[in-house]
């Protein structure tokens, strides 16, 4: 008995320790929700005032992505460090302020900024560039650039470091790990059913080392934007065409010749105008505009003044579909089918709406949820312009929908085409024989049981996986002929899984004209003979997912293994193998997604 008292005094402590923990976690949980409605009723009460002489600072952090300018958010005060930046948002803060005639410059600090995609990249710097038309200036300044931070940085008159900086200029480059021999070593024996020579992604799931397929089709795109990259860059410094890459070429030997400083290479090859502090660099903005007293010139941060920006509205719908595609509503990261055609219903149904752009960044996804898409785009197509505009990446599925619009533009770095499908099916049966398991069944059909990945996959289920792909390859070549008014054989001569760049694209006829959001809207305005001057509203869902708003701002901060010191590289392969299990878990299914690692960061 005595050991039976012992026993219930420690299931009492337990019991008792997780009822304060509990307490404790509902008073965090409360008090997160009242600084949450504290802070959001300040950011909705406060408007910043401009002052004259003021200097916009693009202080930008975290990722650039295409959510609309009125997407809701987090209070900005609460929001992580590596948070997001509105693509939209930012391009219409650019426009505005060349027009602003309180703001006498613009400070771009790029430190923080840790991925933006290359069509993005291109997108931002033809807003600086219309912004110095005005005839304002815009400085760069940073600790360091990274080689996005930097092609964004190019388009400032001026670029000025910190001396103990560098500028990292490296080129693109496309990785993947291959898990064929530790899944054969697990007794994982996974099936792979595609069409497309180069739809390479399985391979990375049954080889030890990549095809000349994957090789082949990376070298060609990878080649093609870094040529536009490099010459984004030197035609915004003024530097001879070749010099990026001379400079990449030669870095050890221009660095020895500057006795190991980072900052003076960079600073001899013209890639920055000087080294300075940034306290130096305010007052040399300062000299530069003429004003005699420090402090002067009044830094506007980039949040206060997109606060400032008025509510959109015009004649132009514009749909974002960005993420992975998926059926159902949509998520953070994930577009949802449901959700989109209802977008898409919405700027049909509304007679005041004369065109609807749909703004496209996806690597692709489910080939039921992205003709659901197309076919609402197809329906409105029918009524009035529907102009696609495509991002950073519109493959695979995010090619498929976007053959619903009449006009088709794509940014000259966009990763598109990727004509091809695949499916995976893992099956653990060897696996269970290695722990020395045994396993059994009873079933009234052979197809009652054969989706059962702990055991051999039953060649009748391989047949239907295999024609299932087949003909849902069948059915993309099908629409991009019908859209694109080209020969199923000639779309089978550039589908086959391939990736192109938008210029390669455009030269195969996959796209009709190479062209930013802007010329999307300028189009659009055109085809439904609207002023040149309508504007655009973006369409979004009216009920945010509070819960998906909380993953997307603090997924990391919950996630109790976390990736805090793993390579960026490693944390994607992690990811990417995370998610094929999630979606072998339960039963076989079909994956239709193109996985690519985005080569700028």
């Amino acid at each position: 008995m005595f050991i039976f008292r012992w026993i219930g005094k420690a299931f009492h402590f337990v019991a008792t320790c997780l009822k304060y923990f509990n307490k404790t976690l509902l008073y965090v949980l409360e008090l997160i929700v009242i600084v949450v409605l504290v802070a959001g009723l300040f950011s909705f009460f406060h408007t910043p005032q401009i002052q004259p002489n003021s200097i916009l600072l693009l202080d930008l952090q975290g990722t650039v992505k295409e959510s609309p300018t009125n997407e809701a958010a987090l209070p900005l005060a609460l929001a992580p460090a590596n948070s997001s930046v509105s693509l939209h948002e930012l391009l219409a803060t650019i426009d505005k302020a060349a027009k602003d005639p309180l703001v006498s410059g613009v400070l771009l600090k790029l430190d923080g900024l840790d991925k933006v995609g290359l069509a993005s990249t291109i997108e931002i710097g033809k807003a600086l560039d219309r912004y110095k038309v005005s005839g304002k200036p815009i400085w760069a300044w940073g600790t360091n650039f990274s080689q996005a931070q930097y092609a964004i940085a190019a388009h400032a008159n001026e670029i000025y470091m910190h001396p103990m900086g560098e500028v990292f200029v490296k080129g693109l480059a496309s990785n993947r790990l291959y898990y064929g021999d530790l899944l054969k070593a697990l007794g994982v024996n996974v099936h792979v059913f595609k069409a497309g020579a180069y739809k390479s992604f399985p391979e990375s799931f049954i080889a030890n080392k990549p095809s000349k397929e994957w090789i082949e089709s990376e070298r060609f795109w990878l080649d093609d934007a870094w040529k536009t990259l490099a010459r984004e860059i030197e035609n915004s410094r003024g530097l001879m065409p070749g010099s990026i890459t001379q400079y990449i070429e030669t870095l050890p030997t221009r660095l020895q010749n500057a006795n190991g400083d980072l900052a003076t290479t960079a600073l001899n090859a013209n890639l920055i105008d000087g080294t300075q502090t940034f306290d130096q660099m305010i007052k040399t903005i300062e000299n530069k505009l003429g004003l005699k007293q420090k402090g002067e010139a009044n830094l506007v941060s980039y949040a206060d003044y997109a606060a400032r920006l008025n509510t959109q509205s015009g004649e132009i719908a514009v749909v974002i579909a960005e993420g992975e595609i998926q059926e159902g509503e949509s998520q953070a990261g994930v577009m949802g089918a449901e959700s989109l055609v209802k977008l898409i219903d919405r700027a049909r149904e509304n007679k005041n709406i004369k065109a609807l752009v749909l703004r496209v960044n996806s690597p692709g996804g489910s080939a039921v949820a992205s003709e659901l898409i197309r076919h609402a785009l197809e329906r409105t197509k029918a009524v009035k312009p529907v102009v696609v505009s495509m991002g950073d990446m519109a493959a695979s599925g995010g090619y498929w929908i976007s053959m619903g619009g009449s006009r088709v533009l794509a940014s000259e770095a966009t990763v598109t085409g990727s004509i091809g499908v695949f499916g995976l099916a893992p099956t653990f049966e060897r696996t269970l024989q290695l722990a020395k398991i045994g396993q059994a069944a009873v079933t009234t059909t052979w197809l009652a049981n054969a989706e059962r990945l702990s055991q051999p996959m039953d060649p009748r289920m391989e047949s239907i996986l295999t024609q299932s792909v087949a003909r849902t390859y069948s059915n993309f070549i099908n629409v991009v002929a019908q859209s694109r008014k080209l020969s199923t054989q000639y779309v089978q001569s550039v589908a086959q899984g391939r990736v192109w760049t938008g210029t390669q694209a455009q030269s195969r006829q996959l796209v009709d004209q190479i062209g930013n959001f802007g010329d999307a809207l300028s189009l659009a305005r055109s085809l439904a003979k609207m002023d040149t001057n309508a504007g655009a509203v973006y369409l979004i869902d009216s009920k945010p997912d509070f819960g998906s708003m909380i993953r997307e701002n603090f997924g990391d901060w919950f996630n109790p293994l976390g990736l805090v010191g793993v390579p960026e590289s490693v944390q994607k392969e992690l990811k990417q193998g995370h998610s094929l299990l999630q979606k072998a878990e339960g039963r076989s299914q079909l994956i239709f997604v193109h996985s690519l690692l985005q080569p700028l960061q």
